[in-house]
């Protein structure tokens, strides 16, 4: 016998208060699995099914909660929108920095979950704003681990060797949390955020951004216990980096001038880094003077030699070049933005393919901006001779996205 469907009415008064269509639900609900690197193609008629009782897949409901949620300015559960019997999908909290919320965290990043920004927005009063004391000494900043991971990272993409990180997180790092007391406490905590961070990194190079938005909490968790302010600063300044490349520009601008407003105080490459990041946000929201300030602080505290240094306690050039051009292109001046995109091509690292495929793609974007398109399909020769290899969903969305711009214009000799 057909079992009855039940009309999901709770889902259809969410649906009112949202003030949205059938469709406008569909596309919200695929907008947000897309930040989890989870392709869907959702439309009216989905929708419509599940009004009619019909249910989203496991996997999938999550999503339509956090749309639902960003839409109404509140938390939205499974059990609100009418999705009864799946005790599974009820979003986990961030457990405590210690050991075994390391651990749990970690097992629980084993598919597509929902980026939250309202997790990321920073809150008056929180434990990041005023409760870290003091500064970590430089030796715990130049952790041999993080070191490779993060070349790991820059030479191969953040799909190659991140289950290893995950494993030695697991299974060596956390158990060195437990018990641990003085100066020791500071050392492995700080080395647990260092580690949790790249640990994201990797996922928001796989676009799996739910994942990556956890690492960066817990690393920011990690660091306030540990009682480091560079490394807070560093936790805050990346969950901003994400939040506007996923376009949530206000709450990237508040992270970011919340990282700037604790970094008092921190190494000069530690101010610059939080800076920088200021300078790209202020620009997105319009505010043009905060954005100009904001380079000019962060240019004097870029290290024009960073070969052999650790990641962690320097700001190079190229990276500050870099974020140069993509302030000048929020301020909308592409022409002024490509010097910088050239210069941060040029001071890369030989052994960062990542980050020079990355600069080459946001150059060929601002090139093909300016009609010069010959030298967007030199730069995308480039790429193919260069960037081949390299596991990172990033960088292969990019090239995909810049070969269909290149396909409207006509003229030229294709790369091949």
């Amino acid at each position: 016998m057909a079992r009855t469907r039940i009309p999901n009415t709770r889902l259809r008064a969410l649906i009112e208060e949202t003030d949205w269509t059938q469709g406008g639900l569909a596309r919200a609900v695929n907008t947000v699995a897309a930040e989890a690197g989870l392709v869907l193609r959702y439309d009216r008629t989905t929708v419509a099914h599940w009004l009619t009782g019909s249910h989203p897949m496991p996997r999938v409901r999550p999503f339509v909660c956090e749309a639902l949620g960003r839409r109404c300015g509140r938390v939205v559960t499974a059990e609100e929108a009418g999705f009864t019997g799946q005790g599974a999908v009820v979003a986990a909290q961030l457990a405590p920095a210690n050991a075994n919320g390391l651990v749990g965290l970690l097992h629980q990043l084993t598919g597509p979950v929902p980026y939250r920004p309202a997790r990321t927005r920073p809150v008056s009063g929180a434990p990041g704003t005023g409760s870290v004391v003091g500064v970590v000494r430089t030796p715990y900043m130049r952790n041999p681990a993080s070191l490779f991971f993060t070349r790991t990272l820059q030479a191969q993409g953040g799909g190659f060797a991140r289950g290893t990180l995950r494993t030695y997180l697991t299974e060596a790092v956390a158990g060195q949390l437990r018990g641990v007391r003085g100066e020791l406490r500071r050392e492995r905590y700080a080395e647990a955020s260092q580690l949790a961070l790249v640990l994201g990194r990797m996922y928001a190079d796989d676009l799996r951004n739910g994942e990556a938005q956890r690492c960066y909490l817990a690393a920011r968790e990690l660091a306030i216990t540990a009682g480091s302010r560079e490394l807070t600063v560093i936790a805050l300044r990346t969950l901003s980096v994400q939040a506007h490349g996923l376009g949530h520009l206000r709450i990237a601008d508040e992270v970011a001038r919340a990282a700037v407003g604790i970094a008092h105080g921190t190494p000069r490459a530690v101010r610059a880094f939080a800076q920088a990041q200021l300078a790209v946000t202020a620009a997105s929201c319009g505010e043009r003077g905060d954005a100009l300030r904001a380079l000019s602080e962060a240019e004097s505290g870029v290290d024009l030699d960073a070969s052999g240094r650790h990641p962690f306690e320097c700001y190079a050039r190229a990276d500050f070049e870099f974020q140069r051009g993509e302030a000048l292109l929020a301020l909308r001046e592409p022409a002024e933005a490509m010097p910088a995109f050239e210069y941060a091509l040029a001071a890369r690292a030989s052994d960062d393919r990542r980050g020079a495929a990355l600069t080459r793609l946001r150059l060929a974007d601002v090139l093909l901006r300016l009609g010069r398109v010959d030298e967007t399909r030199s730069l995308e020769r480039e790429l193919r001779e260069h960037g081949d290899g390299l596991r990172s969903a990033a960088v292969t969305r990019r090239k995909l996205e810049l070969g269909r711009s290149l396909l409207r214009f006509g003229g030229g000799r294709r790369a091949v």
